[in-house]
């Protein structure tokens, strides 16, 4: 039949097609599952957001449709934006704040060399002097984890997302 003839004339395209959308499935998953548990929640709709995107995929394009080259770049686009934002978040929760939360759990607060011996008022006034400097040390890994805090739900807060999906709310 013709439309057969058709159909073998256009393989290499569908195959083509197939493989770019069946690609473009796996790097969602791939994304996806790269998003850390403490920010699910606030990732949810941006991941809806991609899921806006893939959606007419799965209902309104077919393989004769004349938009699937433009529907591929749009879904492709919109994957690459949401792997920048989950590494860019990633980095900012691995680098900047697990990292300084445990130095600052590793920090000793009190000096006690094994090798010395000395009265109670110099045992205190030694513990005062070392408490002033790691109380300073403390205070500057707690600004740069909350500048990190910051940074992250900037980040989070300003990525953009299509008109039908509802933002990350306040509570969240």
């Amino acid at each position: 039949p013709e439309s057969a003839k058709i159909v073998l004339l256009q393989e290499d395209k569908f195959k083509s097609y197939f493989n770019d959308l069946q690609y473009a499935l796996r790097e969602y998953e791939r994304v996806v599952a790269r998003i850390n548990p403490y920010t699910a929640a606030l990732l949810r709709p941006h991941v809806n957001d991609m899921e806006y995107k893939l959606r007419p995929g799965m209902i309104t394009l077919t393989w004769t449709s004349m938009n699937i080259d433009a529907y591929k770049h749009h879904v492709i686009g919109g994957l690459q934006k949401l792997e920048e934002l989950v590494s860019n978040i990633n980095d900012i929760i691995e680098n900047r704040i697990e990292k300084n939360l445990k130095v600052v759990s590793k920090t000793m607060l009190v000096d006690l060399p094994a090798d010395e011996s000395f009265s109670l008022e110099e045992f205190v006034a030694r513990q005062e002097r070392h408490i002033g400097r790691r109380a300073a040390f403390l205070q500057g890994k707690n600004v740069e984890i909350e500048n990190a805090v910051d940074d992250l739900l900037r980040l989070i807060t300003s990525y953009p997302l299509d008109a039908h999906i509802d933002p990350v709310s306040e509570a969240d």
